[in-house]
């Protein structure tokens, strides 16, 4: 059902797909629960994660619009900007960056992998987003002063064509689910820039997907960040001619703000005890700004009883973990 609508765009392969789906066999039994893990963070390329389901839409649409470079914005070890960096290099474009914040004594973590991708780094010492778009529009300025045409990547990937890599991935959800006999009741993620959400809720109302959708919300608060889902989810099933009615798709956006803590890239406990029960319980590694905090919502959700006994539990890995190297 979902595939006939992404089959006539075009996309690079440059994830490797389908990620795996495996039970977390120590934590199910610790969490009295059922519970499963799809390895976004296994995607491959560029050490993984869930913008490489975005930049094989993205990517290809700046190459065959005949862009030859690319300007994207984001913080100093931004997993978007180490990934656009890479897919930007390998596909021959020229990747600028503008990063929010003083460049550091030495380049670590996600800023390494930039610097190693040849991407051309440009700091702004603000982390209001505003000073981020208005060097960013400076640099596109700049470059087709030189003749280029460079291509605005949005942050996160999170607009409607990007979001079509999510909704392949709800795809390789339900395959997985009628291929092993697992129905899931759930799926968990952390929700950012909301574009995998978005994609997610796209497929999922497209393929008639009964169960519920949370984002574990990373950035900003539910009412903030559930518009945001929902304006991105509309904008893709508008991108694949899909007709929906606008409260249907409203009812499916679910957004849990009380794993945030006092905001984006602030630690909580709850997000450390996670990080260390997905290491120490089943050798996976999540990061301390999305996933960890992801994890501590279905860690608690699940110690509360709030998914209902006997039903399946899909936590999306998305990646990230590279921040903990910091």
């Amino acid at each position: 059902m979902i595939s006939k609508y992404l089959k006539d765009i075009p996309k690079l392969e440059m994830s490797l797909l389908p990620t795996p789906v495996h039970r977390l066999n120590n934590l199910s039994g610790r969490l009295a629960m059922d519970l499963y893990c799809k390895r976004d963070d296994l995607t491959a390329f560029a050490f993984g994660g869930n913008k490489t389901r975005k930049l094989d839409y993205l990517i290809s649409d700046a190459i065959n619009s005949g862009y030859d470079s690319i300007v994207t914005f984001g913080a100093i070890q931004s997993n978007w900007c180490r990934m656009t960096s890479t897919a930007g290099a390998v596909s021959g474009l020229d990747v600028h960056l503008i990063l929010s914040g003083e460049k550091p004594p030495k380049a670590t973590a996600n800023l390494l992998l930039d610097t190693l991708a040849g991407a051309d780094i440009t700091y702004v010492n603000s982390t209001d987003r505003d000073d981020l778009v208005k060097e960013a529009d400076k640099k596109i300025n700049e470059l087709k002063k030189q003749g280029r045409k460079p291509f605005y990547m949005p942050v996160g990937g999170s607009v409607a064509r990007g979001s079509l890599g999510y909704v392949q991935a709800m795809d390789e959800i339900l395959e997985f689910s009628e291929s092993h006999s697992v129905r899931f009741s759930d799926i968990v993620l952390a929700s950012g820039s909301s574009g995998t959400q978005a994609g997610l809720i796209a497929g999922q109302l497209i393929s008639g997907w009964e169960g519920r959708i949370t984002g574990m919300a990373v950035s900003r608060s539910r009412g903030e960040q559930s518009g945001k889902v929902f304006k991105v989810a509309s904008d893709t099933l508008d991108l694949l001619g899909y007709k929906y009615s606008e409260d249907h798709l409203r009812s499916l956006v679910h957004v849990d703000d009380n794993y945030l803590g006092k905001g984006y890239r602030e630690l909580t406990d709850s997000c450390s005890g996670a990080i260390k029960e997905f290491a120490r319980y089943e050798g996976v590694f999540l990061d301390e700004v999305y996933t960890g905090k992801a994890a501590a919502g279905l860690i608690d959700y699940a110690r509360r009883g709030a998914f209902g006994e006997g039903n399946s539990v899909l936590f999306i890995h998305t990646g990230g973990n590279i921040q903990l190297f910091e």
